[in-house]
């Protein structure tokens, strides 16, 4: 992680609010909120609240734990803390209760029941609650998240429910309560156009708002900021976005200053809650390559045998004869003669070696046919995918199911390159494996200069030598939605800063013990141990090992139970 990165995102994000500020003439206040469901790590939000807390940076809770963590962190009164999610009266109850001692808390009405619920309490602690009602916009964004606005938005209220909202406030004389509107189309919105529809959109609900004589202050716009994780500045991709933080942040602003102006009410004090902008590139992913394999080809100067199968002598003379204008006519016989050999393999009729060596040509073939199709200029849609099943397979020691779950979950694209040798030229093509033994643990997607590309440029691994990859961009959401597959926990952490003379390792942070991961799964480390000595013991006995293989392996379990969950 590198806390300065997001020191500089705060920066970048604030001044830019500044600017339209200054453009627009807005006469009111901005404000930054760091929902902490992005990355609830301590050290990130922590690093956020200190920083920003020359911008009156505020968080924003979206569960019960959520809060709990907020109210203990958030330690300046004057900051705005946003309470969202789903609410039971022991939510509420804590919110209004911090609201007493001081603290600046908006409690935003994500459904009708809550608001009834909100009253309830309120009365009973004799307290006016600052209150925020979500808006159900028509608009939707677009992107993966396209569906979390819109009629299909799983929160906020329609039209006909915000009236009856305000019947309720009225029932309960708690008018002057409402002071918030709140909106959001979905998170990495890739086209403005989207964003400028909603803005305008909920522009007339805070219009609408005053004037049936509701003094709306604060809009919160939600979050929706997107990053333009493969580098095209594209709307047509769901891993980018065709705007700038800049723009962004104009249209928010530009939209409120003129529909308030246009009907003489106040500007409102808008908040962003633009929590993937802010962490994603302040943490990387870096984990070493393991082992690498390939497909076995033929070697040049092997010679077919006389006594050699039939099959293996017709794929050779095609190998041996291959050339561009024949070159489908040839590939098709390929694939004809390799299934062939497959079929009799199956039915007992061909020995392993013929077919070792029929599969050895095969690559061959094929890698020679990728060769030539990477050089004409419209090669047949076969060999388009030929590269991909070519290509090396590099081990590394990750878990995809912790450490990139968007990758596996919804095929989100990171950036990804080796870390070291780059005065080198890469030679060779490879995809990426965990260790996991999931045959879903790959990337086979990377960002290229031309669409997406199913490869990764890297070098040639050295014996001996370790081969480092990074995963950038990584610092939204991954680290807390990482699972336990196959029992592998949080990975090893070091915190770095830079100055004008260098960098420095701030903090070292250790991953996640083996016994650690097992408690999760409520295994007991002391009783396994215990359950293994026992055994350990009777094996002695027995004469099945000695007293000093059991003391050996009693040894590596007892250190293995208490190290790395990855290979170390």
């Amino acid at each position: 992680r590198f806390p300065d990165i997001l020191d500089d995102r705060i920066d970048s994000i604030t001044q830019c609010f500044k600017k339209a500020a200054e453009e627009y003439d807005y006469k009111a206040q901005s404000f930054l909120i760091y929902p902490i469901k992005v990355n609830q790590m301590r050290p990130v939000v922590e690093e956020i609240v200190s920083h920003g807390k020359k911008f009156n940076i505020g968080l924003e809770a979206g569960s019960k734990p959520e809060l709990h963590a907020v109210l203990a962190i958030n330690t300046e009164t004057n900051s705005i803390i946003i309470c969202n999610g789903y609410k039971d009266e022991d939510y509420i109850e804590l919110a209004l209760l911090a609201q007493k001692m001081g603290k600046r808390i908006f409690i935003v009405v994500e459904k009708l029941n809550e608001l009834r619920l909100i009253a309830s309490v309120a009365k009973r602690l004799k307290i006016r609650p600052n209150i925020g009602i979500r808006i159900k916009l028509a608009s939707t964004g677009s992107g993966k998240w396209e569906e979390s606005g819109g009629d299909s938005s799983k929160f906020g209220l329609t039209s006909g429910e915000l009236l009856e909202a305000l019947e309720i406030l009225e029932k309960h004389k708690m008018e002057e309560c409402l002071r918030l509107i709140h909106f959001h189309i979905g998170s990495q919105v890739t086209k403005i156009r989207r964003i400028k529809t909603a803005l305008r959109e909920a522009a007339q609900f805070y219009v609408q708002l005053h004037s049936l004589g509701y003094k709306i202050d604060f809009v919160d716009i939600g979050g929706g900021l997107g990053v333009d994780y493969d580098g095209t500045r594209s709307s047509t991709s769901e891993s980018s976005v065709n705007y700038s933080i800049q723009e962004y942040v104009n249209d928010s602003i530009f939209h409120f200053v003129d529909a308030a102006n246009k009907n003489g009410i106040p500007h409102p004090n808008v908040i962003t809650e633009s929590g993937r902008s802010l962490t994603a590139h302040h943490s990387v992913l870096v984990f070493e390559v393991l082992e690498a394999t390939s497909p076995q080809m033929w070697n040049e100067d092997e010679e077919i045998q006389e006594d050699d199968h039939e099959l293996v002598k017709e794929m050779y003379e095609l190998w041996d004869n291959i050339n561009q204008p024949r070159m489908l006519e040839t590939w098709h016989d390929v694939l004809q003669i390799r299934e062939e050999a497959l079929d009799r393999y199956s039915l007992g009729v061909l020995d392993l070696i013929t077919r070792a060596k029929v599969e050895r040509l095969f690559w061959s073939i094929a890698n020679e046919v990728n060769i030539i199709a990477s050089n004409l200029k419209h090669a047949p849609d076969e060999f388009r995918h030929m590269s991909k099943i070519l290509s090396d397979k590099y081990f590394c020691n990750f878990s995809l199911f912790q450490s990139l779950p968007d990758s596996w979950a919804i095929d989100q694209i990171f950036p990804i390159m080796p870390i070291h040798r780059l005065d080198e030229k890469p030679t060779r093509n490879a995809t990426l494996q965990d260790i996991t033994c999931d045959s879903d643990g790959k990337i086979d997607n990377f960002i290229s200069t031309r669409n997406i590309s199913h490869y990764l440029p890297v070098h040639v691994l050295k014996p001996k030598d370790t081969y480092y990859i990074g995963v950038f961009l990584v610092g939204a959401y991954q680290e807390i939605l990482g699972d336990l597959h196959n029992l592998f926990g949080d990975t090893n952490a070091v915190h770095v800063s830079v100055d004008n003379e260098g960098y420095q390792i701030d903090q070292i942070i250790d991953g996640e013990t083996v016994a650690e991961v097992l408690e999760y799964v409520q295994y007991n480390p002391k009783k396994l141990v215990r359950t293994v000595e026992t055994w350990v013991t009777s094996s002695v006995k027995a004469g099945k090992i000695s007293a000093e293989e059991g003391k050996e392996f009693l040894s590596n379990y007892r250190s293995g139970l208490y190290g790395y969950t990855y290979l170390e």
